[in-house]
């Protein structure tokens, strides 16, 4: 009786685990000290396109590409001889040879045990081509981000020298004409002049918005810890003769938040968000602009939360994502480029952030900035 319980144990263990290893996700090879394939599981087919049937009882060295084929005999005969380890109890990244030719990476562990007192050999294996092909597309996203940088770089070079240089001189000679000529100008002439000289420092603020978007998404910028009060200090000290023209009124709360970010950036940021603010005032309704700084928790992270709200203009909140499109304009009766909002978009990006905007026509506008708390230096 005793011997019958015996053998269903060791049944019912035999039976566990084959399951086990059917059930495995990575795969799972047996070989015998000659290289014989003893185990091959589902997993295992899976990975080298073999049934169990077609490599049961053939040399292991079927799934390996030359050379390690034709030497693999022999890395187990030294093995057997000198008991040295190049990858039993070790594992490293190897290559294999699927059914169909095809020759992929993959990572194998090797474990060695004696059993009923042969020698065998089990092998892990996972496959490692997904793994790889990421690892290639990262690569080749980092090698374009780079030669994108590099002609971000040379577009800021030829923007700030081979561009801004004519169209000084442009400016130049015509408010020396308009200077020293006028006397010999018609009135339409004046004009004509005058618009021409409007033109160019048009063209001027475009070009220095173009240098300074180019710049943000080519050159990273140190991190330091920040409070959001000081931020907005020096850009209301910035601003003081726009808010005193306006007879503007602002106030903030939650500026004693701390939070690690470029300071030249945010600066940038919020001087954009509040020049607009008072810009896009309603007519005879002096602006007042509201900032609130919160934070919370999400993604195991901790946040920062801006939001910027006006009592100005607004707009159709239907165009809540065009504002943030280069040279997009939604109000063509005040001055601006159509960049600054999508710089604060890229400032915020390159953060970790994120910007969104709500808006109703008449009703002022209110943006809120994400900003995670914590940079991470990669």
């Amino acid at each position: 009786m005793s011997s019958y319980y015996d053998e269903q144990s060791q049944e019912s263990l035999s039976t566990r685990l084959q399951m086990i290893i059917e059930s495995a996700v990575d795969g799972i090879i047996t070989i015998d000290e000659h290289g014989i394939i003893e185990t091959f599981n589902r997993s295992a087919s899976l990975i080298f396109g073999y049934e169990p049937a077609e490599v049961l009882g053939k040399n292991i060295s079927i799934l390996m590409p030359e050379p390690y084929r034709s030497a693999h005999d022999s890395y187990i005969t030294r093995y057997l001889k000198t008991a040295e380890k190049r990858i039993i109890g070790i594992g490293r990244e190897v290559l294999g040879q699927r059914k169909d030719g095809t020759v992929f990476p993959f990572f194998l562990s090797v474990g060695e045990g004696v059993v009923n007192g042969r020698r065998i050999f089990t092998g892990i294996v996972r496959d490692m081509s997904e793994q790889k092909a990421a690892e290639q597309k990262i690569r080749d996203y980092a090698k374009a981000l780079e030669q994108s940088n590099r002609e971000l770089e040379s577009f800021a070079y030829i923007v700030s020298h081979d561009l801004q240089e004519p169209l000084r001189k442009i400016q130049a000679f015509g408010e020396r004409l308009l200077k020293k000529e006028a006397e010999r100008l018609s009135e339409q002439g004046k004009d004509y002049l005058q618009r021409m000289l409007n033109a160019g420092e048009r063209m001027q603020r475009l070009i220095e918005d173009l240098l300074r978007f180019s710049r943000i998404t080519s050159r990273p910028q140190p991190y330091e810890s920040l409070t959001l009060a000081a931020v907005i200090k020096e850009v209301l000290a910035d601003l003081e003769w726009q808010i005193e023209q306006r007879r503007a009124s602002i106030d903030i709360e939650g500026g004693e938040l701390v939070f690690e970010a470029s300071k030249h950036q945010m600066h940038q940021l919020f001087l954009n968000l509040l020049s607009n603010a008072l810009k896009f005032q309603k007519e005879e309704v002096p602006p007042h602009i509201h900032i609130r700084g919160s934070s919370y928790e999400a993604d195991g992270k901790e946040w920062l939360k801006v939001e910027v709200a006006d009592n100005g203009l607004g707009f159709n909140e239907q165009f809540a994502e065009k504002i943030f499109v280069i040279f997009q304009r939604l109000h063509h009766s005040y001055e601006g480029t159509g960049v600054g909002l999508a710089i604060c978009k890229k400032i915020v990006e390159q953060h970790g952030g994120r910007i969104e905007a709500h808006s109703r026509e008449g009703e002022g506008s209110t943006f809120i900035i994400y900003l995670p708390i914590k940079q991470t230096m990669v």
